[in-house]
């Protein structure tokens, strides 16, 4: 057990590791409530359970989200079902490492919180506008899936050919699985879970408009050319470098963090520079 909580507060010191910490959050809050809920049943107190349950689930009613507000942030951290909480970790798992490699982690993580916001408000805007759902009466949401989706359909807007090799299937474009979710929440948003699905696609929009936006402003797709370009120049060219500008290791491995952090585009011009006289060093 002590060696668990080791690797655990490991996770959460160590740099580049915010999927993990969002999974290791997830699965904890998880764990926390499965014991609370047996815990409330073993002592004839099961009502408390579902009372605390929706102090924290998002309600469809105007009115008693105006009541809990907080709801609106707590309801993507609460599973209280095993395979829901296993596949939208897995999900985020997998597409956030994708997203990552092009993205850098803070975009990565940012977007989760994107999602599961606009996966809220499309949820609180449909449940109240549409008769459907209506007359359907309160509903309450739970679930990191509107944040997932948006991880997922993020990385197939990015890179949509970006091939994963699924179980008994084989290679399959991450397009299509994106594609299949999407599908799949459309025609279950009038099934017994039509008011997470109604989420599940808010999020998913989230997803695309935020790639369409973040390309606009840093085209991040261009990341890779731009350091190749940097390489290429200093084969090129022979210029020398005082004592004072060679670059250290030390600083070296910052800049390269920060590049994996959050894009070539978030570099200063100092830093630009710092990496095209270290190409220089290493010719």
């Amino acid at each position: 057990m002590q060696s668990i909580w080791s690797d655990i507060k490991l996770i959460f010191q160590q740099p580049n590791r915010g999927l993990m910490q969002l999974i290791v959050i997830n699965v904890g809050v998880y764990i926390a409530l499965m014991l609370t809920k047996v815990t409330l049943i073993l002592t004839g107190k099961s009502d408390f359970f579902e009372g605390f349950l929706e102090q924290l689930s998002l309600s469809s009613t105007f009115a008693e989200f105006s009541h809990k507000p907080w709801t609106f942030l707590t309801y993507f951290w609460v599973h209280v079902d095993l395979m829901h909480v296993v596949f939208n970790m897995l999900f985020l798992y997998w597409f956030g490492q994708i997203l990552q490699d092009f993205l850098g982690q803070t975009k990565t993580i940012q977007l989760y919180f994107v999602g599961g916001l606009a996966g809220a408000v499309t949820y609180i805007v449909v449940l109240n506008t549409i008769p459907f759902f209506i007359n359907q009466g309160p509903m309450y949401l739970i679930g990191a899936s509107a944040g997932v989706y948006a991880i997922v359909t993020a990385a197939a807007t990015l890179r949509p050919n970006y091939t994963v090799h699924l179980f008994l299937i084989g290679p399959v474009a991450i397009k299509y699985i994106s594609g299949f979710y999407v599908i799949w929440s459309v025609l279950e948003s009038v099934g017994s879970n039509g008011g997470g699905n109604i989420a599940h696609l808010g999020g998913a929009l989230a997803g695309v408009f935020f790639v369409i936006y973040t390309k606009r402003v840093q085209k991040p797709s261009q990341r890779m050319e731009k350091i190749m370009s940097y390489v290429t120049v200093a084969a090129q060219k022979t210029v020398s470098v005082s004592t004072s500008e060679i670059v250290e290791e030390e600083e070296l491995n910052q800049i390269l963090d920060k590049i994996s952090k959050s894009g070539f585009d978030s570099l200063s011009k100092l830093e630009k520079k710092r990496l095209f006289q270290a190409s220089q060093k290493n010719e």
